[in-house]
């Protein structure tokens, strides 16, 4: 009787384990990949302790998908590494340099296609001869202080910005400021109304500078146009390449999950139930997934 009792409460004594607990011992060194899942209480077989497989961050081959998003988002090509695939990172970081040394040489393009044509500006168009325009139409020689024109309708900054070269070609009231300025239409009208009228094809003068101005000036902007555009593409080329890891590393995990352990399809479960006495009885259970 006594050797009963000890034997029945070898879990509450620090005693020599039974021949049943070394043998449970011996499964759980034998098969590592199952671990203790403590959520898992039977309350039909009261002192039940499971070791199973379910704990997915100690699964073989496991990678976050989250991890995986962060760092394709920060690096294209990177999550893709991350999961183990040694085609695709070249794939995207090499579309991401593509799309930034194109901006940069468009970008640069246009930065040399900007001065130019601000230099043909400073060179060719000046604000007196503007000025002198103004004062021989409206007897004043600075548009900031006329009103009640609807003809002029823009005023210069103070100055060259970026809104001053711009205006000086785009509106046809800056037009008198070209060196080669001139009025040629035979229905000129420059002259016939109170207060006289700016714009218009009879007032407006040819001026062959102005022309070249802003062919110049809306080439730049195109290339502008398309060095940002590149932008767009490396923002997008981002995205798929975070997405894509994420949804492959979500896909490879559950692919894990399939074959996680030597068994493959064959889930093994080891259990102590209680028979005679408290988890006296160990069991192993074996279940085939189809």
């Amino acid at each position: 009787m006594a050797a009963f009792i000890m034997g029945c409460n070898a879990w509450a004594f620090d005693i020599e384990p039974s021949v049943f607990d070394r043998g449970f011992e011996e499964i759980k060194q034998e098969y590592p990949v199952l671990t203790y899942n403590a959520d898992e209480f039977d309350e039909a077989d009261k002192g039940e302790n499971a070791w199973t497989a379910g704990d997915k961050s100690h699964r073989q081959g496991h990678k976050s998908p989250a991890k995986a998003f962060v760092l394709s988002l920060a690096v294209p090509g990177l999550g893709q590494y991350y999961y183990g695939s040694r085609i695709k990172p070249f794939v995207f970081l090499g579309a991401e340099v593509g799309t930034w040394v194109l901006h940069l040489k468009w970008h640069g393009q246009a930065d040399d296609m900007t001065d130019e044509f601000q230099t043909l500006a400073d060179n060719n168009w000046h604000e007196q001869r503007y000025s002198d325009f103004l004062e021989d139409e409206y007897g004043i020689g600075d548009d900031d202080s006329l009103s009640g024109f609807t003809e002029i309708g823009h005023h210069l900054p103070d100055t060259r910005v970026q809104q001053y070269y711009e205006m000086i070609g785009k509106y046809d009231q800056f037009s008198w400021g070209w060196v080669d300025a001139y009025l040629n239409h035979p229905d000129s009208v420059l002259y016939e109304f109170d207060p006289p009228r700016v714009t218009g094809p009879s007032v407006t003068p040819t001026s062959a500078l102005r022309d070249r101005y802003e062919t110049m000036r809306n080439d730049a902007n195109k290339r502008y146009d398309k060095a940002n555009k590149m932008i767009v593409v490396a923002i997008v080329n981002r995205l798929i390449s975070a997405f894509e890891a994420y949804f492959t590393t979500r896909s490879l995990n559950h692919k894990a999950r399939e074959h996680d352990s030597e068994f493959g399809r064959v889930s093994v479960k080891a259990q102590l139930k209680s028979y005679s006495s408290l988890r006296d009885t160990p069991f192993l259970k074996l279940s085939y997934r189809f």
